[in-house]
């Protein structure tokens, strides 16, 4: 997602000396539009674009003015680590068309440009989106919304879920609705306004976590990406389906490692009653159900038509006949809005007001 090369950002980095008239020079003979003003450490003061230059000239400012009276001393910036679907969001929502790059003490690591992020491998892998659920953990707060319409920030939680699958090259999405469903298909319609095709299946009573998969239709001829709508992550899901697809297993579950610390020591007995050893406060750690999948069709096949049914037996479904469930690891960003906690967790990275 850098552009370009490390001569190329040599060339683009100036001083905050450096005059407009060579910065001008640089612009043209670079194609590049911006330069990057830095200090003798190589970390970033500001940006000076064509576009500055040529305002700063109609205020009557002459080429010889350097470039520290004209940049913009706040850009918007990438970070490492970032995923591109929040860097292509960050560059859509300010209207712009590149990030700098930079790490922590904001040296200048590089640039990202739109058309980097912009232009995903298409999928035509079906993603279901499972947004039924009552949300009943988060009291008030869903008594007149559904739980994946809750704003987190400034959009609701399934809106941010679209855009980031949309964002890895996905534009089919069904939506399985029962709670409030007016309240989701009026705000997405068909999905025209996002760039993607969305199709609802309405559930009139609740078919458990796994029950509306018997409804995609026409039903799916390649793997399917299968998610709840409560649950928000940073990761890579074009990375995800091309595992899943290298691994030829069945289906893929994502995993994530909890730990839980015990508030007490812990007492270890022998078979006679008598303590064998004592552990203060241990730590022990599992690893639970992420509820992101990707099924190939004929574990979606497997799913009865019209009654409940949970994720978790279709998986024990398919271990018991001998397929094959391989697990991807989650160690990023993975927030389950549907524990109040975690919500007001994920209103706190992204700005929303929580409770």
């Amino acid at each position: 997602m850098v552009l370009r090369d490390k001569a190329f950002l040599e060339r683009v980095c100036v001083s905050s000396e450096t005059s407009l008239q060579r910065a001008l020079e640089i612009i043209n003979d670079e194609s590049s539009q911006f330069v990057l003003v830095v200090d003798p450490g190589g970390c970033l003061l500001g940006v000076v674009t064509d576009g500055d230059i040529r305002r700063a000239i109609l205020r009557g400012s002459g080429l010889d003015s350097p470039v520290s009276s004209v940049m913009n001393r706040s850009p918007k910036l990438a970070f490492e680590g970032e995923q591109k679907w929040v860097l292509l969001n960050r560059m859509r929502e300010h209207d712009i068309h590149f990030l700098v790059k930079v790490d922590g003490n904001r040296k200048v690591l590089g640039v990202v440009h739109f058309a980097d992020v912009a232009v995903p491998k298409l999928r035509s892998n079906p993603v279901v989106i499972m947004a039924g659920g009552r949300g009943l953990r988060l009291g008030r707060l869903t008594a007149n919304c559904p739980k994946p319409m809750l704003p987190i920030g400034k959009k609701p939680i399934l809106e941010m879920i679209i855009e980031k699958l949309a964002a890895y090259g996905f534009n089919r999405f069904y939506i399985s609705v029962n709670y409030l469903r007016e309240r989701i298909v009026n705000y997405f319609g068909d999905g025209a306004k996002m760039g993607v095709d969305i199709a609802y299946i309405h559930e009139d009573e609740p078919l458990g976590t796994a029950g509306s998969l018997a409804f995609v239709d026409p039903v799916p001829c390649e793997p399917c990406v299968v998610m709840n709508g409560d649950v928000f992550t940073d990761l890579d899901f074009g990375a995800l389906l091309d595992k899943h697809e290298s691994s030829r297993c069945d289906g893929t579950v994502c995993v994530r490692e909890i730990a839980y610390e015990i508030p007490f020591g812990v007492i270890d007995l022998d078979n006679r009653g008598e303590i064998r050893s004592i552990r203060e406060k241990p730590t022990f750690s599992y690893m639970a159900n992420a509820g992101i999948y990707v099924l190939n069709p004929d574990l979606i096949d497997m799913v009865p038509r019209g009654r409940v049914y949970h994720m978790t037996q279709l998986i024990e479904d398919a271990l018991k006949i001998g397929k094959r469930l391989g697990s991807v690891m989650l160690d990023g960003l993975w927030i389950d809005v549907g524990h109040p906690d975690d919500f007001e967790r994920a209103c706190g990275l992204f700005g929303g007001e929580g409770y």
